[in-house]
């Protein structure tokens, strides 16, 4: 293995480096020269491009059904030994909507399974806690 390893090492500082000249001569064969021929066409400023289309804004609370009554609690079976904190008792509409503003504010990941929001920390009081201060009417501290 060692010496076949030498044997390459040798082989690559033998050969010859071939020097890059100043010479700015045209290529005899370009690959590139269809596609360069193609975006000719396209407008040279970014301006003249469609602008994207703007982001909706994040729903806030008042926009959302809060339901009637939120139950937090703690679970890890059938999450490989990890504790998850599982909402209960939203609408899946506003699951779905609250999930990233959740994630981002609460530092962890989640998801929504079968009408229940799922979140990735064992803290399920601060969670809580987030719930009443979006407006949630009633949540419950489970387990």
């Amino acid at each position: 293995m060692v010496c076949h390893v030498r044997n390459r090492l040798r082989l690559s500082m033998s050969r010859k480096r071939t020097k890059i000249t100043g010479d700015n001569s045209a290529l005899s064969d370009n690959p590139f020269a269809s596609a360069l021929g193609a975006l000719a066409d396209t407008p040279a400023e970014p301006d003249a491009l469609d602008p994207e289309p703007a982001l909706a804004p994040e729903p806030t609370p008042r926009d959302l059904d809060l339901g009637r009554r939120a139950i937090v609690r703690r679970q890890s079976k059938g999450q490989g030994g990890k504790t998850v904190s599982c909402v209960e008792g939203l609408p899946i509409e506003t699951a779905t909507a609250m999930l990233p503003r959740l994630k981002r504010e609460l530092g962890c990941g989640g998801r929504v399974y079968d009408g229940v929001l799922m979140l990735g920390t064992r803290d399920h009081a601060r969670v809580a806690d987030w719930l009443r201060s979006a407006g949630v009417p009633r949540v419950t501290l489970g387990n």
